[in-house]
C-alpha cells in the first residue's frame, strides 16, 4: 500500500487546489503516508515565518511561496507559504493560520511550534476586503478589492424587529464550519445593500461576491473548485431572483445546485454560507430554500414607519415633516428632484428632423 501511495495512485487528493498547493496532498506525495495535523488560527504569519526562518533555518529543506502582485500595489504579497522541514514535518502558513503536518508521534519540533507560534497573535486590523469572482482566460478567479468599513446605527435605519435578526445572522455567519442560507429581500432603496456593507465588516471569514452573470453557473465545476479552494467562507449573490425562483424547467439546475452547495452533501465539504438578496415577492421563491435547518435567517426590508422615517430625517439634517412611510433611500435623498418623465410619443433624433422637413 505504501508503494502505491508513493506512486500517487492510491489516493485521489489533488496536489493543487485551484492555484495553491494542497498541503495534505503534498505530504502524501512526499512521504507516502497520511499525516497528523495541528491547526493554529489568528496567527500573525509574517512574524511566525520570520521566527521559523531564524530559529529553525537548518531544518528547512525547501521554502515554497504562492504570491500575488497587482498593478496598483507593486509590493509582492505572499498568500501562502509551504515549508518542507526535516523529520517529515511540513508547515503551511496562510493569511492568518498555520498548519503543521507530521507523522507518528509528535517530535520535538512540533511540540515547540505548538508552544511558540500562538505567541505571534494577529493584532493589526487588516483592511476590509471583498473578493469578486471574475472570469479570466484561465477560468474563474478571485479579485480582491478593499472596501470602506461602514458604521451603521441599525436602530436608526431599520425597524425594531431587525435587531434580533442581525444578531442571528452575525452569530451564524461567524461560526466556523457552518452552512446555510440568508435571504434578504425587499423593494429597491430599503437598505439591503447598506446592510451588506455593514455586515461584511463584522465577519471574520473570507467574503466572496458573485455577480449575476456568473451566478447562473453556480453548479459549474470551475465555481465548485473555487469554493473548494476557499472553504469556510461566505458567498454573496445580489439580485438573485433568477437563481432562487420556484423550480421549473428553466430554473431547476440553478436552485438545485444552490441547495447542494448550501445544505447538500457538497456543503459538508465546502462549509460555505450563502447570502441572497432579491426584490421580488417571497412567494415566488422556491420553498426548499426556506426549510428549517437550511435557512439561517430571512428578512423583508420595508419602508420605514412614519416615526422611524422622521427620526432618520431629523438625524440627517432635514427639516421635513414626514407624513407617510418612506424607504431609507427616499429619506436620505429628499433634496434630489424627481426625474422628469420622457414622453416617448414625441419624435426624437433623425425622426424629428424628417418630420420637421416634411
Amino acid at each position: 500500500m505504501d508503494k502505491s501511495i508513493k506512486g500517487g495512485t492510491a489516493l485521489t487528493a489533488e496536489l493543487f487546489d485551484y492555484t495553491r498547493i494542497n498541503a495534505r496532498a503534498a505530504y502524501v506525495q512526499l512521504y507516502g503516508k497520511l499525516p497528523n495535523c495541528v491547526q493554529m488560527y489568528r496567527i500573525n504569519t509574517e512574524k511566525a515565518y520570520k521566527f521559523i526562518q531564524s530559529e529553525y533555518k537548518d531544518l528547512i529543506v525547501q521554502d515554497i511561496h504562492n504570491a500575488e502582485i497587482y498593478a496598483d500595489k507593486p509590493k509582492l504579497e505572499k498568500t501562502e507559504t509551504l515549508l518542507i522541514m526535516k523529520n517529515e514535518v511540513l508547515i503551511e502558513l496562510g493569511e492568518t493560520y498555520c498548519e503543521v503536518y507530521y507523522s507518528g508521534e509528535e517530535c520535538s519540533l512540533v511540540e515547540k511550534l505548538k508552544e511558540q507560534l500562538p505567541k505571534y497573535k494577529r493584532t493589526k486590523r487588516r483592511p476590509l476586503e471583498i473578493n469578486l469572482i471574475t472570469q479570466s482566460r484561465r477560468g474563474l478567479d478571485l479579485e480582491s478589492m478593499e472596501v470602506k468599513r461602514t458604521k451603521l446605527d441599525l436602530d436608526l435605519y431599520y425597524d425594531d424587529n431587525f435587531i434580533e435578526v442581525d444578531k442571528q445572522i452575525r452569530h451564524r455567519l461567524n461560526r466556523r464550519k457552518d452552512k446555510g442560507i440568508v435571504l434578504l429581500h425587499g423593494e429597491p432603496g430599503t437598505g439591503k445593500t447598506t446592510y451588506l456593507r455593514y455586515l461584511i465588516g463584522k465577519l471574520k471569514k473570507k467574503v466572496m461576491f458573485i455577480p449575476p452573470d456568473i451566478a447562473g453557473q453556480i453548479g459549474n465545476p470551475e465555481l465548485v473548485q473555487l469554493l473548494i479552494a476557499n472553504p469556510d467562507s461566505v458567498l454573496i449573490i445580489e439580485d438573485a431572483e433568477n437563481i432562487i425562483m420556484q423550480r421549473s424547467a428553466g430554473q431547476w439546475s440553478s436552485v438545485s445546485n444552490l441547495l447542494n452547495i448550501s445544505d447538500g452533501l457538497l456543503s459538508d465539504c465546502l462549509n460555505v454560507q450563502v447570502i441572497c438578496t432579491f426584490n421580488c415577492a417571497v412567494s415566488k421563491i422556491d420553498n426548499a430554500l426556506m426549510r428549517k435547518g437550511r435557512l439561517i435567517a430571512r428578512y423583508e426590508f420595508d419602508k420605514l414607519s412614519v416615526p422611524k422615517a422622521q427620526k432618520l430625517s431629523d438625524k440627517a439634517g432635514f427639516d421635513t415633516i414626514i407624513t407617510e412611510p418612506m424607504s431609507v433611500a427616499e429619506v436620505m435623498n429628499q433634496n434630489q428632484k424627481p426625474q422628469k418623465q420622457v414622453d416617448i410619443t414625441q419624435p426624437i433624433g433623425f425622426r424629428a428632423q424628417w418630420q420637421a422637413q416634411a
